[in-house]
């Protein structure tokens, strides 16, 4: 799908519909008293009525002399509290509209409050929320869906211009780093072993001339890994460490850690069929990693950024490990395994250590982590934990900005305690109490004093909703850390 700028009015715009956005109280603005005109008055007629404007809502309306026969009209709510996340939301919706309708080039005019939403915001939320609507994932079904095959900015105002090519190139930039992570994500198990996601992965970063390092499992023998060993070692399929940079010029380097369980069975201490059924998605953190690193190499952002994807896969073969195992990780604690399927904390454990011995000057990690996180916060945030409140709060802002949404939790020195081992330096789980707290606590054992957050996205990585993103990956993620990249 192409993501393009047209400079003229929405009349103008010679394709199969114009998106154009209203408010559910105050005047149209000039794009929607353009359509209203074009349509008749229909939307004058329509508004308020059986047309309510709601966020999402979507009015299709037939137009007279313009280049597009049809209006996708699209409702915003009310202007109070309208912002980045409401714009994309809705435009994602309009796009999905576009797509059960078959409409192949879709061109969409940015509508914002006067307050806060500046302009070129407004267009890059329109557009990438056009292009993350549009998505979809028909890999392995032979009746190939249809859609938007190009979407087009549209913009009306030559003072406008420079804006709406700066968000064009955000917004292509970031839309693709999140249909890398959702493509992903989506790939079934038996398509995505950890051999398999290392190709992908090294694959793209070749394709985007980003730099690239792969540590397999001989070396990571010989490194002493023994934590994202041991989790491999039930699996056919050895695990894996990626390593990807991006050199923006001076400074400090940044770490980002991605979680990258191709599938977990939960070792001997199995889940259930059902716990079972999504654990495709078990390698979210490691995938929106690689897609928010593709966006900053394309936009080729200020800033050092080495990130660390572990990588593996938890079953139960002859060689698993098992429950009251120790294991001597990467660097070099030693560690009881209290549970198999508590496997995600051990592979981000040495993840954490290669970050360390790079010197960065702070770490995010990202993890499908807990369930426990689920029934904390539910599908709609992911948990932050932190050892640093200004680095916790750049990455909130960070989330804020791209319209993914955090809330904090705890670590206490109760968490600590009681991942106390009196057989080894530490175990791996603390209890069914606090258990996205307890698995938090045992990743910041690993980050130790250097600035760390911890993105726990179990809830939010994927869904089985039909709403703006659709059933499936989510890419949830992959923005913000985009944006935490693009900071001042």
């Amino acid at each position: 799908m192409e993501l393009n700028v047209h400079l003229g009015k929405p009349a103008t715009f010679e394709g199969d519909a114009v998106i154009v956005g209203v408010f559910s109280d105050g005047d149209l603005t000039p794009p929607a008293e353009a359509i209203d005109s074009l349509s008749g008055g229909a939307l004058s007629r329509l508004r308020g009525g059986a047309f309510r404007a709601a966020l999402g809502d979507v009015l299709p309306l037939p137009l007279t002399g313009a280049g597009a026969p049809l209006a996708l009209v699209l409702g915003l709510g009310a202007r109070a509290g309208f912002g980045y996340a409401q714009a994309k939301k809705a435009a994602a919706l309009a796009a999905r509209r576009a797509q059960k309708m078959r409409l192949g080039r879709v061109g969409i005019v940015a509508s914002g409050a006067p307050d806060p939403l500046a302009p070129q915001d407004a267009m890059e939320a329109a557009l990438l929320g056009a292009a993350i609507g549009a998505y979809r994932f028909d890999r392995y079904q032979q009746e190939k869906g249809e859609g938007p095959t190009s979407i087009s900015l549209i913009c009306g105002r030559p003072e406008g211009e420079g804006a709406a090519h700066a968000a064009h190139k955000s917004a292509s930039a970031i839309a693709a780093g999140v249909a890398t992570a959702r493509d992903l994500i989506n790939t079934p198990p038996n398509e995505k072993t950890p051999e398999k996601l290392v190709a992908a992965v090294l694959a793209m970063a070749e394709a985007e001339g980003l730099d690239c390092r792969v540590i397999d499992r001989q070396e990571l023998t010989k490194m002493g890994a023994g934590g994202i060993l041991a989790v491999g070692r039930g699996s056919a399929h050895p695990p894996a460490i990626v390593v990807l940079r991006h050199d923006g010029g001076e400074g400090p380097w940044h770490g980002y850690l991605g979680k990258g369980m191709t599938f977990d069975s939960g070792g001997l201490d199995l889940k259930t069929a059902g716990g079972m059924l999504w654990m495709k998605s078990d390698m979210s953190g490691a995938a929106a990693v690689a897609g928010a690193m593709q966006a900053i190499h394309r936009l080729q952002l200020a800033g050092r950024f080495i990130a660390v994807l572990s990588i593996a896969e938890n079953m139960t073969g002859a060689d698993a490990y098992r429950p009251s195992d120790v294991l001597k990780m990467l660097s070099g604690t030693t560690v009881e395994v209290s549970n198999t399927d508590a496997e995600g904390r051990l592979v981000l454990a040495d993840g954490m250590e290669i970050l360390q011995r790079e010197k960065v000057a702070d770490i995010t990690d990202l993890a499908t982590l807990t369930g426990a996180i689920v029934i904390a916060l539910g599908s709609h945030r992911a948990g932050l934990f932190s050892n640093d409140d200004r680095h916790a709060e750049a990455i909130a802002a960070a989330g804020e900005r791209a319209g993914e949404r955090y809330w904090r939790m705890p670590l206490d020195p109760e968490h600590k305690e009681a991942l106390k081992s009196p057989t080894a330096d530490i175990k791996s789980t603390g209890g069914r109490e606090g258990g996205a707290s307890m698995a938090a606590e045992f990743v910041h054992h690993f980050a130790g004093d250097t600035p760390w957050v911890h993105l726990d996205i179990a809830g939010t990585a994927f869904t089985e909703e039909s709403g703006s993103l659709g059933h499936g990956a989510t890419g949830f993620g992959v923005e913000t850390l985009v944006r935490f990249a693009q900071r001042g």
